[in-house]
């Protein structure tokens, strides 16, 4: 199955606003929310320009809006649904730019922006090494690059071998997510994209009584069900089942969550004593 993040440019706007919907159960997620502060307290963001790359329904721009006043905030998505959502969910502060535009040839010119940001973008991109390549172009010298992302094959919603909730994740993760173990390998793609990497590390995400977290198991047996794997029975009684769990175990489930910080490292015409 295809990935539905990386052809939402092509969806209609009732897949879009499902997405902003899923988007939005999970900022308001509060062990989501605390690691993304987490994550952004490590950054330098006050000083600018800064470009998220899939900015989605806008969760992260509130952030860095707030954070960068005095400077200019540029969020790009491939999606011009998700962009009007973002659109009508921001206070319309006046350094906040949304442009429509693939990341795979961001419109800007060369050394544009000092900080760039994606944010669980690269586990849905095809073709990952043209984005890092592209961000390190409009990236300024010594400026930095920001990455959070899902590990996604550490996605475990099971209490026990031969789970029953374990084929929903897996349903849901062949259907929304193309890229389920990039981030064991993203030290690397870094360093052949041009940057040097100065801080990485994990966050494990427990969903516990979250909107968010029903959204994955929901998301997967909705797939199962329209592909006729499953019927409406058990369509129905395995979303009971995982609020059951959550209610009398209080667990739903586990992401491990990656993050790296980076800089440009400097050209040979631009290295100190060239």
């Amino acid at each position: 199955m295809s990935d539905v993040f990386s052809s939402l440019a092509t969806c209609g706007p009732e897949t879009a606003q499902q997405i902003a919907s899923v988007l939005h159960s999970r900022r308001q997620d509060p062990e989501q929310h605390r690691m993304l502060q987490r994550f952004l307290t490590a950054l330098n963001v006050t000083g600018g320009p800064l470009l998220e790359i899939g900015c989605g329904s806008g969760g992260l721009l509130t952030d860095l809006c707030d954070r960068a006043r005095a400077a200019t905030v540029v969020g790009i998505d491939h999606s011009l649904d998700l962009l009007k959502t973002a659109a009508r969910a921001q206070p319309a502060p006046g350094n906040l730019r949304l442009l429509a535009a693939d990341a795979h040839r961001l419109p800007f010119a060369a050394e544009t922006f000092q900080t760039v940001l994606m944010y669980t973008l690269l586990s849905h991109i095809p073709d990952i090494p043209s984005v890092l390549r592209e961000a390190h172009r409009v990236g300024r010298q010594g400026g930095q690059l920001a990455i959070l992302d899902g590990d996604y094959a550490s996605a475990d919603f099971s209490l026990g071998e031969n789970d029953p909730l374990s084929a929903c994740v897996a349903a849901w993760r062949a259907h929304y997510v193309l890229n389920t173990h990039v981030l064991r390998s993203l030290p690397r793609l870094l360093e052949a994209a041009g940057f040097q990497l100065t801080q990485s590390g994990a966050h494990i995400y427990t969903a516990a009584h979250s909107a968010y977290a029903y959204t994955i198991i929901d998301r997967g047996v909705d797939t199962m069900l329209d592909s006729g794997t499953i019927g409406k029975d058990l369509a129905r009684s395995l979303k009971e089942e995982a609020r059951r769990r959550a209610h009398d175990e209080d667990f739903v489930g586990s992401i491990t969550y990656r993050f790296a910080l980076a800089r440009k490292r400097p050209t040979a015409r631009n290295a100190p004593g060239a």
